[in-house]
């Protein structure tokens, strides 16, 4: 994200992850808009097992295209190496769209996506 970008104050409805006694959101979300009037939502779904598809409302934004890129890897605990230091790598992500004025997006389990949407 960029550094001189303004925080956009976003809340999202999100399902929870249970584990034993602990319960977490299992979506978590940041944006921002920087001084080009890119927009840029960072999303994580924390879910080690489910898909979770999430609509990300953008008001009165407007905007025309989007770029994603995920992290993700097989395991949750995957890890990068210095013998497999690609074993997790940063990859162009198709699975979001803009349908009307709103940013979809089917997160996979275990993921971090970025996004930019101009």
């Amino acid at each position: 994200m960029n550094q001189d970008a303004k925080l956009l104050p976003v809340k999202i409805c999100t399902p929870f992850y249970h584990q034993g006694s602990d319960c977490i959101p299992v979506v978590n979300i940041s944006a921002s808009i920087d001084s080009n009037n890119k927009i840029h939502i960072a999303l994580v779904n924390l879910d080690p097992k489910n898909k979770i598809a999430i609509t990300v409302s953008m008001g009165n934004l407007s905007w025309k295209s989007v770029h994603g890129q995920i992290l993700t890897g097989e395991k949750f605990t995957d890890i990068n190496t210095f013998q497999k230091p690609d074993k997790i790598i940063i990859q162009h992500f198709s699975g979001s769209k803009k349908q009307g004025n709103d940013l979809k997006v089917d997160m996979p389990p275990k993921s971090l996506a970025m996004f930019e949407l101009n």
